[in-house]
C-alpha cells in the first residue's frame, strides 16, 4: 500500500500571508494530486479483497507487479531517470522491498479472511507504531500530553473498530493478525529505507524496489505452482489487478512523494486519516461488507485520535 513519512518531521503550519494568494494551477494540481492518492488508496485494499476471490495472493501479486513494472519504468523515462545500481541504492531498492514484497504478501494472504474496510484501518495506525518505535526503540521523538491522549483514543478507537470491545467477535483472528504483521512490514521498510539513506529520487526508489519484490514473488511461486490460474479471471478481478498495478503500485506512489515535497507533513497524514473513512464507505457499496455501530463509533474515534497525535498543542 502507501509509504510513511517519519513522525519527528511534523511540525506547526506555516502563518499564513495576510491576503491569500490566488488559486494557481500548481495549487490545483496539488489539491488534485492529494484528492487522487486519498481516492486510490481507499479503493486499493477493496482491490486486494476482489483479487484473492479468483487468484491465489501469491499469483495475483505476482501479476500484479509485472504489470506494474513496464508502467514504473515508462515513468522513469518521462522523468528523464536511470535506475541506479550501486551498493547503496540496492540496499534502499531491498529496504524498500521489506514494504513492497513482505507487507503486500502478507495484505493479500490475509485479504480474504476480514473485510477491506479493516485493512484500510489496520493500516491507518500506521503512524501510531511508527512514533512508538521511533520515540521508545530509536529515542528520536517525545510525545507530548497531547499526542499521549490521541494515542490513546486511537487504540480505542481501534479495539471498536475490531470488535474487541463486543461481546460475540466476528472478526477473523488469522486474518486480522495477518494483516497486523502486513503493517509492521511496511512501518519497518519506512525505517530501513531510511536507514539506508541512500538519497535516490523516489521514482527510482519505487522502481527499484518494485523490480527486487518482483524477483522475490517468483521465487514464490514454485511453491504455489499448484495453484497457477488456469483460465482468465472475470471482468471485476481484471479490473482490481489492473487497478492495483496502474494506479496504487505506481501512479499514488509519484503523487504522494509530490505531495510531501509542497505539503506540510501535518496535512499529508490527513490522506492516513480520511483514507479508511472512504475505505469503509467503497466496502459498504461495493462489496456489501457489514456496516456496525461499533465500525462507525471505533473508527470515529481513530480518526480523532491521529488528528489529535499528528498536531502538537500551541
Amino acid at each position: 500500500m502507501k509509504p510513511l513519512f517519519e513522525q519527528q518531521s511534523i511540525s506547526t503550519p506555516q502563518t499564513q500571508p495576510a491576503v491569500a494568494p490566488s488559486l494557481t494551477p500548481t495549487r490545483l494540481a496539488t489539491a488534485g494530486q492529494f484528492i487522487a492518492v486519498v481516492i486510490i488508496w481507499s479503493l486499493t485494499p477493496l482491490a486486494a479483497v476482489w483479487t484473492v476471490q479468483e487468484i491465489h495472493w501469491a499469483w495475483g501479486l505476482f501479476i500484479r507487479f509485472s504489470l506494474a513494472i513496464p508502467i514504473a519504468l515508462l515513468c522513469l523515462r518521462f522523468f528523464r531517470l536511470k535506475l541506479i545500481f550501486s551498493k547503496k541504492a540496492i540496499l534502499s531498492y531491498c529496504a524498500g522491498a521489506i514494504g513492497l514484497f513482505g507487507s503486500m504478501a502478507f495484505c493479500y494472504m490475509g485479504a480474504d479472511k476480514v473485510p477491506s474496510a479493516i485493512i484500510s484501518i489496520i493500516y491507518g495506525t500506521s503512524p501510531l507504531v511508527s512514533g512508538l518505535i521511533s520515540s521508545f526503540l530509536f529515542g528520536r521523538e517525545r510525545f507530548s500530553a497531547w499526542q499521549w491522549l490521541g494515542l490513546g483514543i486511537a487504540l480505542v478507537g481501534m479495539s471498536f473498530t475490531l470488535g474487541l470491545s463486543s461481546s460475540g467477535f466476528q472478526l477473523n483472528r488469522i486474518g486480522i493478525m495477518l494483516e497486523l504483521i502486513a503493517m509492521l512490514f511496511y512501518v519497518l521498510s519506512t525505517f530501513a529505507v531510511k536507514s539506508v539513506g541512500a538519497h535516490i529520487p523516489p521514482i527510482t526508489q519505487m522502481t527499484g524496489a518494485t523490480l527486487v519484490s518482483w524477483v522475490g514473488y517468483i521465487c514464490l511461486l514454485p511453491f504455489f505452482w499448484s495453484h497457477l490460474p488456469t483460465e482468465f479471471p472475470s471482468l471485476k478481478i481484471s479490473i482490481a489487478v489492473l487497478y492495483s498495478a496502474v494506479f496504487s503500485s505506481v501512479l499514488a506512489m509519484i503523487f504522494y512523494y509530490q505531495l510531501i515535497k509542497v505539503l506540510q507533513p501535518t496535512t499529508v497524514l490527513l490522506i492516513t486519516i480520511i483514507t479508511p473513512v472512504l475505505a469503509t464507505f467503497w466496502g459498504t457499496w461495493f462489496n456489501h461488507e457489514q456496516l456496525s455501530s461499533h465500525l462507525i463509533l471505533g473508527l470515529t474515534l481513530l480518526c480523532l485520535g491521529l488528528l489529535m497525535y499528528s498536531r502538537r498543542p500551541t
